[in-house]
């Protein structure tokens, strides 16, 4: 789904003065916000989360380039975009540390939703998203459910509407950690296809 220049333009604009915003992903809705400390606030306070990091979305492999090593670099160019998220060490503070676990590490990927794709593209900065619903309800699968969500917590941020989503697995989520690479959470993409690439512990 491509989206039009007037949504695009707008959700940059509400992006830019620190807001969130509603945004699909490939299987759900989720809210989004700049890396900086307003939205990051903003998120913690609407996902109940005190501590812990954030998915960060980037607009393309080329933005973690110097965290992937040949691994990395191997897997971002099978699964990506796509829901592969690869959890690095920021070992050169790229991020910012509200975004990034207590541990220091970030948790990213290359959405493969056109529509979000291209706003974080026309954007040029990486985005944070969380699931578009309040904590312990299900992931919104329409806007109209995201909204709700989000009036809930309290805050009414700006939808990009993309209509249905399909919803089922969430990303699958690989820590890409000194000692080899560990599989956290698997969905979306499972171990055999993650082992046609690399060397993966089940």
């Amino acid at each position: 789904m491509t989206l039009s220049k007037v949504i695009l333009e707008t959700a940059i604009r509400r992006l830019d003065r620190g807001e969130i915003i509603i945004h699909p992903t490939e299987s759900v809705y989720g809210f989004g916000g700049l890396l900086m400390d307003g939205p990051l606030c903003t998120l913690r306070r609407v996902k109940g989360r005190p501590k812990g990091g954030f998915v960060v979305l980037i607009p393309s492999a080329a933005t973690v380039d110097s965290l992937l090593g040949d691994l990395g670099r191997a897997l971002a160019e099978a699964f990506w975009p796509g829901p592969l998220t690869l959890v690095l060490d920021d070992h050169e503070g790229i991020f910012h540390p509200g975004a990034k676990a207590l541990d220091g590490s970030v948790a990213v990927r290359v959405p493969g939703h056109e529509g979000t794709l291209d706003l974080l593209r026309r954007c040029g900065r990486p985005m944070t998203s969380s699931s578009a619903n309040r904590p312990g309800r299900p992931p919104a699968r329409t806007a109209r459910s995201a909204r709700a969500a989000a009036r809930e917590c309290g805050v009414d941020p700006f939808t990009i509407d993309a209509g249905p989503l399909p919803g089922g697995p969430t990303s699958t989520l690989l820590h890409l950690a000194p000692g080899g690479p560990k599989l956290i959470r698997e969905g979306r993409i499972d171990v055999l296809q993650l082992k046609e690439v690399a060397d993966i512990p089940q």
